[in-house]
């Protein structure tokens, strides 16, 4: 199933549903290193799912920031599908050669007529990213520096505690709504505490 197995509409599916499903699937299209994916108004009513590469996404503002960076196995665009918004939230380019198959609203729905744990594969899906979002604004909502730099390094970071920011410290300053000063502070603060360790490239949340 290689990479396809990654895909959250198959979680929960028999083996033969699965590759029913992939075998329905379109044929994934070729993107080179620099080329533009989805703009504001360039995208498509469909579910992206990154076969192989990686994607950046920016900002559609004039100060272009990462928001995230996505490689093989991740999705993008569940929200757009559904509902006729004429925008895209942001701008995605291709990091390296890059394939992608796009999943089309109309697919979508048969999957979930025929198959529908798909169904709630893609509510559950849609359910995290709200949650996720809403932890972020959580984190610009934070009374002080330290708290909005602590939390934002929580929501980073993987089960082994280690956040890595994708980001230039430039850039991430202007994300948490922070001076580069207040956020090199803060970090200088929260490793004093015992709350973060600097480690190589990334840093290690203490306390959870």
């Amino acid at each position: 199933m290689s990479v396809y197995g990654n895909l959250f509409l198959l979680d929960g599916l028999e083996k033969n549903d699965k590759e029913n499903i992939i075998r329905s699937l379109p044929d994934t299209v070729k993107f080179k290193k620099g080329e533009l994916i989805y703009s504001r108004k360039r995208f498509f009513g469909a579910l992206g799912f990154i076969v192989c590469g990686s994607v950046k996404a920016v900002t559609n503002n004039d100060r272009r920031l990462v928001m995230k960076e996505l490689c093989g196995g991740s999705c993008f665009g569940a929200a757009a599908v559904f509902g006729g918004g004429n925008t895209y939230v942001s701008t995605l380019t291709a990091q390296s050669d890059t394939e992608i198959c796009f999943i089309p609203e109309s697919l979508l729905i048969l999957l979930f007529k025929e198959y529908p744990q798909t169904a709630v594969n893609y509510i559950t899906f849609l359910s995290d990213k709200i949650r996720f979002l809403n932890e972020k604004l959580s984190v610009i909502s934070c009374s002080d520096a330290e708290d909005t730099v602590l939390n934002y390094l929580k929501l980073s970071a993987n089960e082994n505690g280690y956040a890595e920011i994708p980001v230039s410290m430039t850039e991430l300053s202007k994300m948490l709504g922070l001076s580069r000063a207040s956020l090199y502070r803060s970090i200088d603060v929260l490793e004093a505490n015992g709350n973060i360790k600097r480690e190589n490239n990334g840093i290690k949340v203490i306390k959870k």
